[in-house]
């Protein structure tokens, strides 16, 4: 807003006021080290529309550092006396997490002992804290990257710590010269009105409910109004945005020209149902832990909140918007008991979902690796036990077919006797009829499953041995046709 300057003596005729407000605009579509950013430069389209709203303005298009640092400096002399600053930037910025950086056209990439050629974003913010209530930052940067960029360094904007008073807006680049054209310079419209509706842009810092820069019917080239002695007051009660500070302001200014504005902005307080949702949400006191519960909800159902933190960020707020647009909730970004609970409901079936296909697959998978094992171990080979090893190197029965495999390795002398035995290609069903036999004998096999384990293979020693037959606990011809005779002769 643009002060005004009371100079009693003078008459009715029209004076031009110069500028007392200032504007930088930068952007960087071309870089010698990086992929090109895509409408980059769009920002400097709202020139020509600040300097009309009575602004200084600095431009710069595909600046180097040594450009980019010189203009900021002349920005930092201009803003000394300025009462309404705006700065938007855009290209590609870079995070260590805290801090960020605009790279400029001829920027390195970064190494691990600093970071050159670019112009900090904390800086920026430190030189428009200077007119607090009054100053906005715009940042154009692609929002779906974040690409690491060196070992130390990400691509786009951290988490920053916005000085007091000073308004952050930051969307794509093709975003940020229509805020300004729309509404930043526009008479009487409310730039947060403006962020809200069009929902391209997002807010961080101030953020009151109604943020005018160009005050309705202002004009550059005009008599020379008068100080209004209620100004200092009204930035005060717009600094605190609280109906509180409104109400004290009609209180004590009640014929203030911006009594208007604060009543508008007091009813917008009581009434608006975004304010309104976010006051609701203060009231639930969620914990951190909590908050961390509704993101891991979020994402478990495809929300991306960018990070499960309990801190609720852009990110977040853009989960819990879209979650309440596909449930039919009013879009407010702000949860309610209600909607948590729903929220977790359906996160808690998505869950239980999730965790009976896994065992069911876990299930499907346990019966493939048992009748692999039918076809393979199961049938007392080493082949077999080797393939089973092969496809199944942790299955069921991968430790029973080491172990077997294990005893025919230590037993060298079992060799001819073991091929012998594979030759006869005994079934699983002859298996469990040889076991059994074996059992009524009186040579316990152990369980007749049709595995031959070391019970069965000392079962068979045995039975050699007492039929005066070479006792290897392997099956051969004339072993299996005693042992058969005998089972059918008795």
């Amino acid at each position: 807003m643009r002060k005004l300057t009371l100079i009693a003596a003078l008459s009715s005729i029209a004076f031009p006021v110069f500028a007392d407000d200032a504007a930088l605009l930068m952007g960087v579509e071309r870089y010698d080290e990086f992929r090109r950013v895509s409408n980059a430069t769009d920002v400097l389209n709202s020139a020509e529309s600040l300097r009309d709203a009575g602004y200084q303005v600095s431009t710069l298009a595909n600046g180097s550092a040594s450009d980019m640092s010189r203009l900021l400096e002349r920005f930092a002399t201009d803003a000394v006396d300025a009462d309404r600053l705006v700065v938007g930037l855009a290209g590609r910025f870079v995070t260590d997490g805290t801090r960020s950086w605009l790279l400029a056209e001829d920027a390195n990439r970064p190494t691990p002992f600093g970071l050159e050629d670019a112009i900090s974003i904390e800086t920026v913010m430190h030189v428009l804290a200077r007119a607090p209530g009054q100053s906005i930052l715009i940042l154009g940067y692609d929002q779906d990257t974040d690409d690491a960029i060196g070992n130390y360094l990400r691509q786009g904007v951290g988490d920053l710590d916005v000085p007091q008073g000073v308004t952050v807006l930051y969307g794509e680049p093709n975003m940020t010269d229509g805020v300004v054209i729309e509404a930043v310079t526009e008479p009487g419209e409310n730039v947060m009105a403006f962020v809200r509706n069009t929902r391209r842009l997002a807010s961080l810092g101030y953020q009151p409910d109604r943020l005018i820069m160009q005050p309705a019917g202002s004009d550059v080239v005009t008599t020379l109004p008068v100080i209004e002695p209620s100004l200092r007051a009204w930035n005060n009660a717009q600094e605190a945005n609280t109906a509180e500070s409104y109400r004290d302001f009609l209180f004590d200014h009640p014929g203030s020209p911006y009594a208007a504005l604060a009543r508008a902005r007091l009813d917008d307080i009581e009434s608006d149902p975004i304010r309104l949702a976010e006051l609701a949400e203060a009231g639930l006191n969620l914990t951190r832990n909590e908050r961390r519960a509704i993101q891991r909800n979020l994402t478990l159902l495809e929300f991306n909140t960018r990070g499960v933190d309990g801190i609720f960020g852009p990110g977040s707020r853009n989960a819990i918007r879209n979650w309440q647009q596909v449930n039919g909730f009013t879009q407010t970004s702000y949860l309610t008991a209600e909607q948590i609970n729903r929220l977790d409901a359906q996160a808690g079936r998505l869950a239980a979902e999730i965790e009976a296909e896994e065992e069911r697959a876990r299930q499907e998978a346990l019966r493939l690796d048992r009748d692999y094992w039918e076809e393979t171990g199961g049938r007392g080979s080493v082949a077999g036990y080797r393939a089973y090893l092969e496809r199944y190197p942790n299955g069921v029965f991968a430790n029973e077919a080491r172990d077997k495999l294990s005893a025919v390795e230590t037993e060298p002398d079992n060799g001819a006797a073991i091929a012998r035995e594979r030759d006869l290609n005994i079934n699983p069903v002859l298996r469990r009829l040889i076991e059994n036999r074996l059992a009524q004998l009186g040579f316990n096999p152990g369980d007749v499953d049709g595995r031959f384990d070391r019970n069965t293979r000392r079962a068979i020693s045995q039975y050699q041995a007492q039929g005066n037959l070479t006792p290897t606990g392997y099956l051969d011809q004339p072993t299996l046709a005693r042992l058969l005779a005998d089972t059918f002769g008795r």
